[in-house]
């Protein structure tokens, strides 16, 4: 059985065969007959949306004046040497969106953090590959996902989903958090997670969870403490690390 490819794999390849830029429609033409593209109706439209999610496309105009779209190198951002503690929520919020990353996700956090919260010195805006407005995100419940911390998204024959959904919480909000993320539609059958500072927070997550509205809800919902964040950034990243250096990419399937 083939599988078919993901729709930025696709556009990507397309663009390659293109010379690294082309138009939309001529990237279309591209994938029209392509044997590993997802078999969907609204496929043209998906190519429209794609072009306009993923950070690797860069919009342009042609000199003709229409729209098109060149192929910006993906690189993995280098994780930080030092983290200073300036921004506790921040750090975490870019080792979950790195850890994204190494773990084959598309990534997403939402519009003030991207800008204000660091990690390493940097923007945590370096850390996701996917843009956040409604025009690029219009396949996703936006108003729904607009506030998340760090979404962590897959894709199908249909486009981005939300995978997997975190939010940074000390104690007084772990219940603004878990609100938060029950926004997000149930159909995606999304694995819901608070990040806290310690026992204090877990306590907390665990007293709501035996509650309404979360009870329901409480087979997707996991409380994870700073310290477990950072103890799983750390093998991932010295993975990654020897990973690279031997010289072995990851599957395709993962990513």
């Amino acid at each position: 059985m083939i599988t078919p490819k993901s729709w930025k794999t696709l556009v990507s390849e397309a663009l390659q065969e293109l010379g690294g830029a082309a138009t939309l429609q001529d990237i279309t033409a591209c994938l029209e007959k392509h044997p590993l593209r997802p078999r969907t109706a609204t496929w043209q439209a998906t190519i429209r949306r794609v072009v306009r999610q993923y950070k690797i496309f860069e919009p342009f105009t042609s000199h003709t004046g229409r729209a098109g779209y060149r192929l910006v190198a993906a690189t993995q951002p280098e994780p930080p040497k030092k983290l200073d503690g300036k921004d506790p929520h921040g750090e975490q919020q870019g080792m979950l969106l790195h850890l994204g990353m190494i773990c084959g996700y598309e990534t997403f956090t939402n519009a003030t953090d991207r800008t204000t919260r660091s990690f390493g010195g940097k923007a945590i805006s370096e850390f996701t590959t996917v843009r956040n407005d409604a025009q690029s995100l219009r396949g996703l419940p936006l108003p729904k996902l607009r506030l998340t911390d760090v979404i962590w998204l897959g894709e199908d024959a249909e486009g981005l989903y939300p995978r997997y959904a975190f939010e940074v919480e000390q104690s007084t909000k772990v219940k603004s958090g878990l609100l938060r993320l029950l926004r997000i539609p149930a159909r995606y059958h999304t694995v819901l997670f608070i990040i806290g500072r310690g026992e204090d927070e877990g306590r907390l997550f665990e007293r709501y969870i035996s509650d309404s509205p979360f009870r329901e809800h409480s087979s997707r919902l996991r409380f994870r403490r700073y310290d477990e964040v950072m103890e799983f950034y750390s093998a991932a990243v010295g993975f990654d690390g020897r990973r690279t250096a031997f010289g072995v990419e990851l599957n395709s399937m993962c990513s």
